[in-house]
């Protein structure tokens, strides 16, 4: 395997692993107990995901998954992104539209990395945790709109 697929696959675990930082802070900014225990399903899904990518991932350079998880920094690079006062005031609707924008996000590059992938393996990595976060979005946006009505833009 090259190691341009080793990279992707390496960031696709990172990116992953930082999605299931935000949902188990941004559960925090949460009054809703529907949208709480989304944030909380959903932490535990991108974790899901980040073990699906950690078990096709070409090289033998990382740590066990156990220890990437638990050594997942309070402060990871999704987070730093943003600017931190800001993150720490963020209230339940600006977590869910966030929360909207990364699914989105997400799911697009998948879908792009699935149509390029070459091996059978990795595209269907790809395949299922695109069509999951397909599902994560859709799950986000019934929360807002139950909550705080139509979603604008």
């Amino acid at each position: 395997m090259n190691g341009e697929l080793q990279r992707t696959v390496k960031k696709m675990i990172q990116v992953e692993l930082d999605a299931m930082r935000y949902y188990q802070l941004a559960s925090r900014a949460m009054n809703d107990q529907g949208a709480i225990d989304h944030f909380r399903r959903l932490a535990g899904e991108e974790q899901d995901h980040a073990r699906s990518f950690y078990e096709i991932y070409p090289g033998d350079d990382l740590p066990p998954f156990a220890e990437m998880v638990r050594d997942q920094p309070e402060e990871n690079r999704l987070l730093r992104a943003m600017d931190g006062e800001l993150l720490a005031r963020l209230d339940e609707r600006q977590a869910l539209q966030l929360a909207i924008r990364l699914e989105q996000e997400v799911a697009d590059r998948l879908r792009r990395m699935a149509m390029e992938a070459a091996d059978p393996a990795v595209k269907l990595v790809l395949e299922k945790n695109a069509a999951s976060t397909a599902e994560h979005l859709l799950l986000i946006r019934e929360d807002y709109q139950r909550l705080y009505g139509t979603l604008s833009g």
